[in-house]
């Protein structure tokens, strides 16, 4: 996808989340790379993105509330002041990602590979419902 794609999806979804639904067309951004996608800023709010490739990309300030974004690639990613709000992270990757300000209240990260990942501290009032799972492979 290009710039130009993307930026017609973001304008359609932005539409869409202020009439409720009611104009505009959602973001299903599932399976796409994204990871040099400039999205600092953006509203994806309850936008489809499963198994979305994020890898080390820069996502402060986005606003992602009730995204569904199972199986997502977030490993390395900057999540300053992100808004996760009640998103469905589930299997998704967030190794090494930087989420220390990010708003997780009610997010579902069940499932969710955590290791090195910067989550906030516990002054910042998120309920999480976390379940890491490590996956041994057994060779033969």
């Amino acid at each position: 996808m290009n710039l130009s794609q993307l930026e017609i999806i973001l304008r359609a979804h932005k539409i869409w989340v202020r009439s409720q639904g009611q104009k505009g067309k959602r973001a299903d951004l599932s399976f796409m790379d994204l990871r040099s996608a400039p999205l600092d800023n953006a509203d994806l709010t309850r936008a489809i993105m499963i198994g979305a490739n994020l890898q080390g990309a820069s996502l402060n300030n986005t606003l992602l509330c009730r995204a569904f974004m199972p199986f997502a690639d977030l490993s390395g990613t900057t999540l300053l002041n992100t808004d996760f709000s009640h998103a469905k992270l589930m299997a998704a990757n967030l190794r090494d990602a930087d989420m220390r300000t990010a708003r997780l209240e009610g997010a579902d990260l069940q499932g969710a590979m955590t290791g090195g990942t910067r989550l906030p501290d516990s002054s910042t009032k998120a309920s999480l419902k976390m379940v890491v799972i490590e996956i041994l492979v057994i060779r033969r």
